[in-house]
């Protein structure tokens, strides 16, 4: 059995706020998220730019858990798919002071899905790993419909120095923090740390034309592997980040010269991005569809970036514009030559590749077509 899969419902939650139209509203907007940390004892530190959801999460909750509940919950109000579906996620664990529990479990009882259950954890390839896996349960006739998202809040001290003890994040930047995150450019220097959740509603496309639902975009493939090169390092001649991509192509039926947007992984560190676009020009040539980097506004939200970018590949489609996500300081890199969107924008979206690409090599990537 073998079929059609479409997205009826988006949530967001990331430093512009909650709900996805204040995220896609920030985006468009073109001003970062990203803001000079103002925690006391701070003002020295070698870090010193961050993009946190200002919002108040409970007392000793979680709050990936937190954020993972409000993106569900909007993403559910928006397709109203009933409960007979299931759900899957990547959230990441408490940080300091915050209560464990099984967050999946969690979620399934507050909202009363009773179906399938599935969890990733592959870094920073987990919340698109995880759509895709959702997506082949329905394809294959598993189930009708899936909630699959993630989330992911390490915006706190323990998250930050331990990702700048890997050499990955941003220094400095305080004075001009839209400046800090700057992927494929010429002065990119590394991630700033983000934190927010993304779920989608994907679910069978006959069931959901019968019942009336508004589909957003159709997912057509899917694919993950991984390179298992270094802990923190992606393959330099991007070899398993090629196979990957060819992989998703291969699973929706679409030749490179269709694919026109690609929503990127783009971290903005120096090897990561000279990776990825290595991956590009291999796989697609000299016909380069043009792409965005939405971690240089949001920052990247670990565990749940792939998801919220998820999220704005669909609102890419169904709005048929892609963002421009750099401002005019932005310099190309000789060593990643890729058509970055500048300016407003732009629009004839019809095909968006999703890649993300995790610590300890991990892979995957996504396919959106416009419905």
């Amino acid at each position: 059995m073998s079929r059609q899969v479409v997205v009826t419902g988006l949530g967001a939650v990331t430093a512009y706020g909650l709900g996805r139209k204040i995220f896609w509203d920030g985006i468009k907007s073109g001003e970062p998220a990203i803001r000079a940390i103002d925690w006391a004892g701070w003002e020295q530190a070698p870090i010193q730019v961050l993009a946190r959801v200002k919002e108040t999460v409970p007392e000793n909750e979680s709050r990936s858990l937190f954020w993972a509940r409000e993106a569900l919950r909007e993403a559910l109000e928006m397709s109203q798919p009933g409960r007979d579906g299931g759900l899957a996620g990547a959230i990441g664990w408490p940080g300091p002071e915050e209560e464990g529990e099984d967050p999946l479990a969690k979620l399934a009882s507050e909202t009363g899905i009773g179906g399938p259950r599935l969890e990733s954890l592959a870094a920073c390839a987990a919340s698109t790993q995880i759509i895709g896996e959702a997506f082949r349960m329905i394809r294959e006739g598993e189930t009708d419909w899936m909630a699959a998202g993630g989330a992911d809040g390490r915006a706190h001290p323990g998250g930050l120095m331990g990702y700048d003890r890997l050499g990955a994040l941003v220094r400095g930047f305080r004075d001009r923090p839209e400046q800090a995150c700057q992927p494929f450019g010429r002065e990119r220097t590394g991630f700033v740390v983000g934190e927010g959740a993304g779920f989608l509603v994907l679910e069978e496309k006959e069931r959901a034309k019968k019942r009336g639902a508004k589909i957003l975009a159709e997912i057509r493939g899917a694919a993950e592997g991984c390179d298992g090169w270094r802990v923190t390092d992606p393959r330099e001649d991007a070899q398993e980040a090629v196979a990957c991509v060819e992989a998703c192509l291969r699973d929706a039926g679409i030749r490179p010269e269709d694919v026109d947007s690609v929503v990127a992984h783009g971290t903005g560190t120096p090897a990561n991005d000279r990776a990825e676009a290595r991956m590009l020009a291999q796989v697609f040539g000299e016909k380069q569809p043009r792409l965005n980097a939405p971690k240089a506004l949001m920052g990247h939200l670990s565990m749940a970036c792939g998801a919220v970018e998820s999220v704005l590949a669909v609102q890419s489609l169904a709005e048929d514009f892609l963002p421009s996500t750099v401002g005019p300081f932005w310099q190309a890199d000789p060593e990643c030559p890729v058509r970055m969107v500048q300016g407003k924008g732009e629009k004839g979206v019809r095909v968006v590749l999703k890649p993300s690409f995790g610590f300890g090599g991990q892979n995957a990537c996504l396919l959106f077509h416009r419905a």
